[in-house]
């Protein structure tokens, strides 16, 4: 790269690869691999997403380089779907459960999450309002080190959790598997609960992590001096 809005060709010949398979990635993703068909009925599916996905960072390519890398990209990987048959997949592992919701989904979903955790803004609770009783605010880098000796998604599971839902301030928002459950800011604020929104879990940009509902009383339950950890506002000195 040479500088913010210039790029050398060999740049342009590489990232718009990334940005257009991403870009493929998050559209298979809006299948449901629990309603797909037969085999070749999933990889005609496969090859539309692949000749046709797009998003923010694919549709206006800067420049000649730029486009021709993401056309060739897309070839590609269509190639290589192409060139698949059923007894390639027989040793594959299944990835874990993940899931695209649809904007409907999502606007559904929102609703109700506002509605039960008090969330009035685009930023929740330590940095906007909350007078749940059941809410509290840690330091990011301290639920990591819990997350790393007790793994919170062990704790879901322990109630029966096995589907989570990943709702962001923009960006993809999923259905998963729980043991893909990470609560960390990516860039955009970020929450994690299920369907009955009886817990719930918020990543924000101020690197803070809160935690409510049934899954706070659980953490407190596995980590001695928890209260010591609780995130507080200080006033820079």
């Amino acid at each position: 790269m040479k500088d913010r809005y210039h790029y050398t060709s060999e740049a342009l010949n590489v990232f718009p690869r990334y940005n257009v398979l991403n870009a493929i990635r998050v559209d298979l993703e809006r299948l449901d691999p629990q309603k797909l068909q037969d085999f070749n009925s999933t990889k005609e599916l496969i090859l539309i997403a692949g000749s046709t996905a797009d998003d923010d960072s694919t549709v206006n390519p800067i420049g000649v380089f730029a486009a021709e890398a993401m056309v060739n990209e897309r070839k590609l990987f269509c190639k290589f779907v192409e060139g698949l048959c059923d007894s390639d997949l027989q040793s594959i592992e299944p990835l874990p459960y993940q899931r695209v919701l649809s904007q409907t989904e999502a606007d559904l979903l929102w609703s109700r999450i506002r509605k039960r955790w008090q969330i009035t803004e685009g930023y929740w609770f330590p940095l906007a309002e909350c007078s749940l009783p059941d809410v509290v605010a840690f330091r990011d880098h301290d639920i990591a080190d819990f997350n790393a000796n007790n793994k919170l998604d062990d704790l879901l599971l322990s109630h029966g959790i096995q589907r989570i839902l990943e709702m962001r301030e923009y960006g993809p928002e999923y259905e998963q598997d729980v043991t893909l459950f990470d609560p960390q800011y990516n860039g955009a604020e970020g929450y994690w609960t299920s369907e009955d929104l009886d817990w719930i879990v918020y990543a924000s940009h101020e690197s803070t992590i809160t935690v409510g509902g049934w899954l706070l009383e659980e953490i407190k339950k596995h980590w001695p001096g928890w209260s010591r950890r609780i995130w507080r506002f200080e006033l820079p000195s």
